[in-house]
């Protein structure tokens, strides 16, 4: 059982390695044509980024469909074969220079199917594993180092490939690599006969499970301090998530190649991982550590914006990423510290569509006339705000009792 089990480790975490370099790479080369070929400007940019985040925003209110999904595997690899198809077509219209609007449309298909996907295999990776919670909990850990060490490794491979030839070879391999990281997926096997039930029953009324959803959204808004630190993460996440979606037009901001920001991203995530491997360090309380995240990423991205080397400015958004990547962490334990373990599946729910919502939101800054080293020095103000906000509310916390 155990070796079997092993297996399916192995192939589940190739299989969503393979997808997710196919998926890493489209999406640079998609950024980069944007600009280098199609001469986006900061809307257009904004606006595949806003399509992007839709999705999310929008998956709670299919949280009782998923739940009703029996044959995880199947439809998980029928969502695989639609995005590996999407990505294809759409990489095939990047090539030929097709009109952005048929290719916006088909970006927005890939983040509704993959927003789906990812949903249906939370789902399936309990089944493949019997509910083994070490072999989940394996299953997690490996994922989360095995993706942002992909991530870093794509875009630094992704950025020397731009720079010394073109967006030809990082397409093929985006083609390839997804259709064999779903033969991965096909081959896991395990017992079907296993049937998670699902905590809610099949038969409650319609109204039952609305009057659910207000009186878990009524626990959300008033559970303090956490719905504060989820709101400015939220609202940070979205804006964070701006900045980065328009680095193509930083780099041009500031004279550099525009292939660059995969480099630059890819600093980003390295600081990322970092921060997630010293997290389970951190023992302050909650809202010690967000008051320095806030403070720290926030004086770093306005230090990024000023007359330095660039390799200060790299440095700055090491540190950024190193205390951003900790956060992830520290938020984590946030949720399970502060609200009912019992219906936590419903606060993840409004969590995920509380950032995506505000991923939203924030694309709408574009329409701000201001070059984007302007937004990332609003970012970083808005950010230190946030962080005093957090001190005087636990400040006045303590002052009452």
């Amino acid at each position: 059982m155990l070796s079997q089990q092993n297996r399916n480790l192995f192939k589940l975490v190739i299989g969503q390695a393979l997808l997710l370099i196919s998926f890493t790479m489209y999406s640079t080369v998609l950024l980069y044509l944007l600009v280098q070929q199609y001469k986006a400007n900061a809307h257009i940019v904004a606006i595949f980024g806003g399509m992007a985040a839709v999705p999310p925003a929008l998956i709670i209110f299919l949280s009782p469909k998923l739940g009703r999904i029996k044959n995880n595997k199947r439809i998980l690899i029928n969502l695989q074969l639609i995005s590996t198809i999407t990505i294809l077509v759409d990489g095939i219209f990047l090539i030929k220079h097709i009109n952005l609007s048929s290719i916006g449309v088909l970006y927005f298909i890939l983040s509704a199917v993959s927003t789906i996907s990812g949903s249906v295999e939370v789902g399936f990776v309990p089944i493949v594993f019997q509910e083994d919670e070490d072999m989940i909990e394996k299953s997690v850990d490996f994922q989360y180092f095995m993706g942002a060490g992909i991530i870093i490794l794509t875009n630094i491979v992704s950025s020397l490939m731009l720079v010394r030839h073109d967006s030809f070879w990082l397409l093929m391999t985006s083609f390839i690599s997804a259709p064999i990281g779903i033969i991965f997926y096909r081959s896991i096997s395990y017992d079907t006969s296993l049937n998670i039930q699902n905590s809610i029953e099949q038969n409650v009324p319609e109204h039952s499970y609305l009057k659910q959803m207000l009186d878990s959204l009524y626990q959300f808004s008033h559970t303090m301090p956490a719905f504060l630190i989820i709101l400015f993460e939220a609202i940070l996440g979205g804006l964070t998530g701006l900045l980065f979606q328009l680095l193509p037009l930083t780099m041009k901001e500031l004279g550099l190649s525009v292939a660059v920001f995969s480099i630059v991203n890819a600093v980003q995530k390295t600081g990322d991982l970092v921060g997630g491997i010293f997290a389970p360090l951190i023992k302050w309380n909650a809202s010690t550590f967000f008051t320095l995240d806030y403070v720290v990423s926030g004086s770093c991205f306005i230090g990024a914006t000023l007359s330095i080397n660039n390799f200060m400015r790299l440095a700055l958004l090491l540190i950024a990423g190193i205390v951003m990547g900790m956060s992830g962490n520290v938020f984590e334990k946030l949720m399970y510290r502060s609200f009912n373990v019992g219906n936590i599946s419903a606060m993840h729910a409004l969590v995920t569509s509380t950032f995506a919502l505000f991923s939203v939101v924030s694309y709408f800054a574009v329409w701000i006339n201001v070059k984007t080293l302007i937004l990332w020095k609003i970012v970083g103000i808005i950010t230190i705000i946030f962080g005093l906000i957090i001190v005087l509310y636990h400040q006045k916390k303590e002052d009452k009792l």
